[in-house]
């Protein structure tokens, strides 16, 4: 008994070191993705980002048993691949097109913010008013940042901003799903199980929308590291986290996306982080930090410490 408090220690050290790891995984993801989807298009990007990845996962779950299991749950494994992570791939896809990616990162953080209103009204997790605060502060962030059309790219800006949010919603709706569904699976077999239904689905549409010209040799690796680094290793991070952390706290990791999407936007791509999405992001990132109670809300602390 005497380890204990030194194994929480180590738990919470690896937990911080795995969001932190997972947040540039993601961060970059945004980047590289802006960079490749014009090269291949929406479906054929996702398709092949969640192929490579399954197949690269794939021979260490076999290796580690993992097959059984993968057989025991296919209706959840598809649902969780299909409308929970090709779907919002490929929304994230099309809206990339249209705006920064520095600018659908900071939308994206919104997720934890649809998260904890899907706990709050499915799942009897009963928001404070701090935290129903920093909801209305997170999404006035969100107007801040679409008023006036900042970072868009195309006359599409607006449907692409709302492709993002959808996103946010799906993702909330997944994370609580695949905790309530999933909890007692290996991640690493509802990465591969999830990556591959969610990949081979969209591979007859990829095949209808492959670009008549070849993409480059930089497009490819784009989307290489999107599947080698950004899914296959970003994913077992990121469900070893939801069982470990639960879905709210795990899916913070993108409170960091902005900042590594932002910052290497402008290094690679060369766009522009103007003082409005700067602000704007800011507010985004405060409100959703009260909605889950990581500021402010001492209720919160205390629970999601136990």
């Amino acid at each position: 008994m005497g380890n204990g408090p030194v194994k929480l220690a180590r738990m919470r050290a690896r937990d911080l070191t795995d969001l932190l790891l997972l947040s540039l995984l993601w961060g970059a993801a945004y980047l590289f993705m802006r960079a490749a989807v014009p090269a291949f298009g929406p479906a054929p990007l996702v398709s092949v980002r969640l192929c490579i990845a399954a197949l690269m996962l794939a021979p260490l779950m076999l290796a580690r048993g993992g097959l059984a299991s993968l057989w025991a749950h296919p209706v959840p494994l598809m649902v969780v691949g299909v409308p929970f992570t090709a779907l919002p791939f490929l929304l994230l896809a099309f809206a990339s097109l249209h705006i920064t990616a520095g600018l659908v990162a900071v939308l994206n953080a919104t997720a934890p913010m649809f998260a904890a209103l899907v706990g709050h009204y499915l799942l009897k997790d009963r928001l404070t008013g701090w935290r129903l605060a920093g909801l209305v502060i997170g999404f006035a962030g969100v107007a801040g940042l679409v008023w006036g059309s900042a970072s868009f790219k195309s006359a599409d800006g607006l449907l692409a901003v709302a492709a993002v949010l959808v996103t946010s919603v799906v993702w909330g709706l997944g994370a609580q799903y695949t905790r309530s569904r999933l909890s007692g699976v290996d991640p690493l077999v509802i990465t591969v199980g999830s990556l591959a239904a969610g990949g081979l689905t969209l591979l007859p549409l990829a095949w209808a929308q492959w670009p008549p010209q070849p993409p480059s040799v930089r497009a490819w690796a784009e989307v290489v590291f999107l599947g080698v680094a950004s899914s296959g290793l970003g994913f077992v991070l990121y469900f070893r986290l939801l069982r470990r952390i639960g879905p709210v706290r795990a899916m913070s990791v993108t409170f960091l996306n902005p900042v590594v999407a932002m910052v290497a936007g402008a290094l690679y791509l060369g766009e522009t982080v103007t003082l409005q999405m700067a602000v704007g992001g800011a507010v985004v990132l405060l409100g959703t930090a009260m909605s889950l109670g990581l500021i402010g809300d001492r209720t919160t602390h205390r629970d999601a410490a136990r």
